[in-house]
């Protein structure tokens, strides 16, 4: 098969072994090359060494089917630089069908191949950026929501234990009527914050409070306190707030209430004699989730032992409430503990 070789391409044509027999003068004037270091193997060595492999595959794999084929490569110009080049082929065959080797085509595309590699380029930091963007979008919410939720417990315990304290005052007093003003106010507040979560979280995502209902209705909690008086106060505060709430005085009477009582919420004192509180903590983890091993729980730790909330925290509590306890902060907490559960 004769090869025009005036025409301004840069023709070439392989035997049926692959071996070179014939380049273009447009060919061999882009490579450099003569015409004697082309033949045989010696077009391959125009060809980009990160190229060369995918190169000799396509073609092995065409001359195998006797199939066109066409491929992307890099080829050396003839002043060192490496040009991207779309190679066309096609089988050739005499008249009698003999199947005489490929004859083939390559087009300088290296402008386009650059343009296309600088838009890919281009999408790829537009993707990282849109993906960063809504990455930290995420995380804005996230921190609002979780901000949000920190707020919502104490606001809706002020309102709770302020409520409760009215009703201990005469009706129509200065003091009434100043309870009255916090209880309005923390559950105007709970309110806002609950549509602010809902924008932060999605309103599918969580629950959204009754301000004006009980903090803990159908929330069982479990108080283990060996001193009789403070445990007739913490159960009259979690009952207040509409707990189910359940006492024990050790943690052998602990562990029996929670495989048979199933409650959802454990507070511990940490004051017990000896480590009991400790070990209460550590044979609760120890238990499997559905005799209670992953029953959220309270320290109810001294403040003249700073140590003891990393301590309690570490052996396993989730949170922790300085002694004397507050009502607030115990009915804060045993809120936000309880969120999970009923989200």
């Amino acid at each position: 098969m004769k090869l025009d070789d005036t025409l301004p391409l840069m023709l070439w044509r392989a035997k049926p072994d692959m071996a070179c027999e014939y380049t273009s003068r447009a060919w061999l004037e882009f490579t450099g090359f003569s015409a004697d270091q082309a033949t045989g193997d010696g077009w391959s060595r125009a060809v980009h060494a990160e190229d060369l492999a995918r190169w000799l595959d396509c073609c092995v794999r065409a001359f195998d089917a006797r199939e066109p084929y066409e491929i992307e490569y890099r080829m050396r110009h003839h002043d060192g630089e490496y040009r991207w080049v779309l190679d066309r082929a096609a089988p050739m065959y005499a008249a009698d069908g003999l199947f005489l080797g490929y004859v083939g085509a390559c087009v300088d595309i290296h402008e386009r191949k650059l343009a296309e590699q600088a838009l890919a380029r281009s999408l790829e930091r537009e993707r990282k950026l849109r993906t960063a963007t809504e990455e930290a979008s995420r995380a804005k919410d996230g921190y609002v929501a979780a901000m949000l939720a920190d707020v919502q417990s104490p606001t809706q315990a002020i309102a709770t234990w302020s409520s409760h304290l009215r009703e201990q005052v005469p009706a129509g007093s200065e003091a009434a009527e100043a309870l009255e003003g916090i209880v309005r106010s923390a559950r105007t507040q709970t309110r806002i914050i609950g549509n602010l979560l809902e924008l932060a979280q999605g309103a599918s995502t969580i629950r959204k409070p009754d301000p004006a209902g009980p903090l803990l209705a159908g929330v069982k909690v479990l108080l283990v306190e060996d001193d009789d008086a403070a445990r007739e106060v913490l159960l009259k505060v979690l009952r207040v707030a509409g707990a189910e709430a359940c006492a024990a005085r050790n943690s052998a009477e602990a562990l029996q209430l929670l495989e048979d009582w199933h409650p959802d919420i454990m507070l511990s004192d940490m004051t017990m004699r000896g480590d009991e509180g400790y070990v209460l903590i550590r044979a609760l983890r120890a238990l499997p989730a559905e005799r209670g091993g992953c029953v959220r729980a309270a320290a109810l730790t001294a403040e003249n032992e700073p140590q003891v909330p990393s301590r309690a925290v570490a052996a396993g509590y989730d949170a922790q409430v300085a002694k004397p306890v507050e009502p607030v902060a115990l009915l804060a907490t045993v809120a936000r503990l309880v969120q999970p559960a009923r989200v």
